[in-house]
């Protein structure tokens, strides 16, 4: 029997949990066709020895809405295996928008997600106003499969306008929120989300529309879901990896009405609250004994934030540092020789020290990379060190390094969240969390968390053993889609889709990040690899070969209840 492509000699790790074993796997028609001990040809035969051979990953925490259009295989996650990724997630999207309104949900995304104005301006053709309409845009143009939750700030926006940042919806209002939120489902969409988190103001300072509704229009648009299926992803208040007990209850409100999973966002490790992701786990524990299906995006490796001087608000903190960051460049390189604002940005710099110290972060803050080959040798030092050996001012350290490199050097809070080992350990232990808070396709020159595949596979299962190889694979693959709603996929088995992913066990792991200017415009953005992921595969089209990008654009829109 002829096959499109046959895998041989493979560790095959289904995503069920259950144990290894060795055999082969063919693919016919995007699906899988057979597993076992297989003796038929093949257009392509892969030899698999010394690889797991595993389902394809789920990245469930994203932003890709936007990149997609212009990175279709939606690097750098592919590169890590991820084969499905769910994005529009926060309650930010970019549809459904009326042609007006189009800077406004630019200006909103490029506040909270860090995505530059400029990037979206130039990378995007605005040709859609609902969300099937822009669903369709993407449909058979995409590498890898795509879930879109439909952003509530951005329904919100659509049905009120301007009032959408500043009072509760009326019963007409919400009523049409439900229809417009109804028809994108039945049109692909796979849920909603939202945020009621403090800190996401919109591109003018203004709170973002989610945040003014009131708990029963959660509830309220959670219940459409009773019919159509799909998932709720929510950022609670007060966010930051906290939530209240008031958004405790909402979300489980929001749950029952849904009869759907809700995931929210996100757990980690924090210095100020050390013990505050046990009080996660403990609270999503209760939420399942009152049968509701509660889960949290966990992050399983650290966080490392990078800035540089150009534009940033990592020290937004102090109003003086706030307004000189805000600056055009020409204007922030003269008042960098600026003494009087030299001394208002070193006096301003103790004050945000000693408000930022119950989360050490400038305790935290190194030198990450530099832009000129003389200054190579502080790369990776702390700040205050470097400081420190110059007979300088910490402030002054880091503008005089700045300026001499035209405010190109990036420098970095090193363990600003999950700093913690012990901590972080739990949280991969945790069976509520679903792996992930990569933010792909957001926050593009400040993180890049999309190496929690390898670090799964590579530290937390290889050097720590922390999990089995089969556990984690299930965390990746069939643990998220069964979250998802999504059926077709996440699972080796003859029929369901072939998501693939090929890996080498002893060697699966995340390299150095990179800073690259690949965006519409030459927009910056942070890139990592990956090293010992032989293939990616998507609906049975090799997407990743060896590292490399095939060409192909095999990938799906998934909508609610798996429809594709």
């Amino acid at each position: 029997m002829q096959y499109d492509l046959l895998i041989k000699n493979g560790r095959i790790v289904d995503g069920t949990g259950r144990p290894a074993y060795r055999g082969d796997l063919a693919v016919r028609g995007g699906k899988i066709a057979e597993i076992g001990k297989i003796s038929g040809g093949a257009a392509k035969t892969l030899d698999a020895d010394g690889l797991v051979v595993s389902p394809g990953f789920f990245d469930v925490h994203t932003h890709y809405d936007a990149q997609l259009f212009w990175d279709p295989i939606a690097t750098p996650s592919s590169w890590h295996g991820i084969t499905t990724v769910l994005m529009g997630n926060c309650g930010f999207t970019i549809a459904p928008v009326r042609p007006g309104d189009r800077d406004y949900l630019m200006r909103l995304m490029a506040r909270v997600e860090a995505i530059s104005l400029d990037v979206l301006k130039n990378g995007l053709d605005w040709e859609w106003e609902s969300f099937g309409d822009y669903l369709g845009r993407m449909r058979g143009k995409v590498g890898v499969n795509a879930a879109a939750l439909v952003g509530h700030s951005a329904l919100r926006y659509y049905v009120m306008g301007a009032d959408s940042y500043q009072r509760a919806a009326t019963p007409d209002e919400l009523s049409r929120m439900k229809a417009i939120l109804r028809q994108a489902i039945a049109d692909g969409a796979i849920g909603f989300s939202t945020s009621q988190t403090a800190h996401h103001t919109g591109g003018y300072g203004e709170p973002v529309p989610s945040r003014l509704c009131a708990p029963e229009e959660l509830v309220e648009l959670a219940s459409v879901l009773k019919d159509t299926g799909g998932l709720i992803a929510a950022n609670p208040k007060p966010g930051q990896s906290e939530v209240s007990e008031p958004f405790q209850e909402l979300m489980i409100s929001m749950g029952r009405a849904s009869g759907c999973p809700l995931l929210w966002n996100s757990v980690m490790h924090r210095w100020d609250k050390p013990k505050q992701w046990q009080v996660n786990l403990d609270y999503m524990a209760r939420a399942a004994k009152e049968g509701a299906g509660i889960y949290a995006v966990g992050r399983y490796q650290r966080m490392d934030l990078e800035f540089n001087l150009h534009r940033t608000n990592q020290l937004d903190g102090a109003p003086e540092w706030k307004e000189f960051i805000a600056k055009p460049f020409s204007e922030k390189m003269r008042l960098i020789a600026d003494p009087p604002t030299r001394l208002r940005l070193r006096e301003a710099w103790d004050s945000l020290a000693i408000a930022q110290r119950a989360v050490q972060k400038m305790e935290l803050l190194h030198i990450a990379r530099t832009a000129l080959p003389q200054h190579r040798q502080l790369e990776g030092k702390k700040l205050k060190d470097v400081a420190t050996g110059q007979g300088k001012h910490t402030a002054d350290a880091l503008l005089d390094l700045a300026q001499a490199e035209d405010l190109n050097t990036q420098f970095a809070y090193i363990g600003f969240m999950n700093g913690d080992e012990a901590a972080v350990r739990g949280i991969v232990n945790s069976s509520y969390c679903l792996p992930g808070v990569s933010d792909a396709g957001a926050h593009l020159d400040t993180d890049c968390g999309v190496d929690f595949t390898a670090t799964l596979l590579g530290h937390w299962v290889r050097e720590e053993h922390a999990l089995t190889l089969e556990e984690a694979v299930r965390r990746l693959t069939s643990m998220s889609a069964k979250v998802l709603g999504i059926t077709d996929r996440g699972i080796l088995r003859e029929g369901l889709a072939a998501d693939i992913v090929l890996f080498n066990p002893e060697s699966i792991a995340a390299q150095p990040r990179e800073l690259r200017n690949d965006l519409p415009k030459g927009g910056r953005r942070l890139v990592q690899r990956a090293t010992g992921i032989r293939a990616v595969i998507v609906n049975g089209q090799m997407l990743i070969d060896d590292g490399k990008a095939t060409g192909a654009l095999p990938g799906s829109i998934i909508g609610a209840a798996g429809k594709t």
